[in-house]
């Protein structure tokens, strides 16, 4: 450490890598270096920095989901439940980078219904074994019932709102990879010329 400020190599930073270097006459600050982020272009720096994986927003939906479900139970109104399904639908595909499409589209039917089993099981009303199953079993079924409504239409803005975004793509690429991994197992099987 020379003149007060923090070495590089105490922080675990490369300071030849230009990210993250310590600026000792900055008083022990970061030093930001536009150099790496100018090189890239621009599109791909704010695409790449701006969304969120596919496993951090069905993460991110789980959290949602539970405490939603929760506050429902709880209060007795299924809105809160309806609203977080619609809001995590319609902002998911806004939310997640482009690859991960397909997974945030699909995926919040059976996360929603994980946080709701999970929510049955944590307030079930029933005495005994048997009686905890079955209030876990009748609650989820009556809850599901209730939000089929707000369930289908989240669903459906869910794919809307991916439309735009490049969900055609993600299918397309799907099918694809489905094809060839398929050609690769069955030998036997023609293939495509050309």
């Amino acid at each position: 450490m020379a003149g007060g400020g923090i070495d590089g190599d105490f922080l675990g930073v490369d300071p030849a890598a230009g990210r993250g270097a310590v600026d000792p006459s900055a008083g022990g600050q970061a030093a930001a270096d536009p150099a790496p982020a100018a090189s890239l272009p621009a599109q791909q720096t704010a695409s790449a920095h701006s969304h969120m994986t596919a496993r951090g927003a069905m993460v991110a939906m789980f959290g949602l989901f539970l405490a939603a479900d929760l506050a429902a139970n709880w209060t007795g109104h299924e809105v809160p439940a309806g609203i977080s399904f619609l809001a995590a639908c319609i902002l998911g595909p806004y939310l997640v980078r482009k690859h991960g499409l397909l997974q945030v589209v699909t995926a919040p039917p059976a996360i929603f219904f994980i946080a709701l089993v999970i929510t049955q099981i944590a307030t079930a009303q029933g005495t005994g074994k048997h009686g905890k199953i079955l209030s876990v079993l009748e609650g989820t079924a009556l809850i599901l019932a209730a939000l089929a409504p707000w369930l289908l239409t989240g669903a459906a803005l869910g794919i809307l709102a991916a439309i735009p975004r490049g969900l055609a793509q993600c299918t397309r690429e799907l099918k694809q990879e489905i094809r060839e991994d398929l050609a690769q197992r069955r030998p036997w099987a023609p293939r495509a010329r050309g």
